[in-house]
């Protein structure tokens, strides 16, 4: 799975990378320092999954659903800046909350099948 981490804090980061190397499978393409245009990102960085940090899921669904609708495969994994909180976002459209954001519930997410 290709990954590519966008607009997260250091800390954040060094978690989820921490948990991404202990499966081989998951491979991080890209990091973006700061929150950059996904769909420039994706266009230069073809990925299978966004793992990104926002402040209110509830206000990203509509900017999401224009990216999915033009990769559908690809899908996206919001987590809150605490990294308490997750959320997966695919084309359906739907948003599947992350229980709990351990190595094993971000792993499960990440090798979720995209929808058709």
């Amino acid at each position: 799975m290709r990954i590519l981490l966008d607009g997260m804090s250091q800390m954040l980061r060094t978690i989820i990378k921490d948990i991404l190397s202990s499966d081989p499978q998951c491979e991080i393409v890209a990091e973006v320092v700061e929150r950059s245009s996904l769909r420039a990102q994706l266009s230069e960085t073809p990925a299978d999954v966004i793992i990104l940090a926002v402040n209110d899921p509830d206000e990203e669904p509509n900017h999401f659903a224009a990216l999915l609708a033009d990769h559908p495969a690809t899908r996206i994994i919001a987590v809150t800046p605490g990294g308490n909180r997750a959320f997966l976002y695919d084309l359906r459209p739907h948003i599947t909350p992350i229980n709990e954001l351990s190595p094993a519930g971000l792993l499960s997410a990440i090798r979720r099948s995209p929808a058709p």
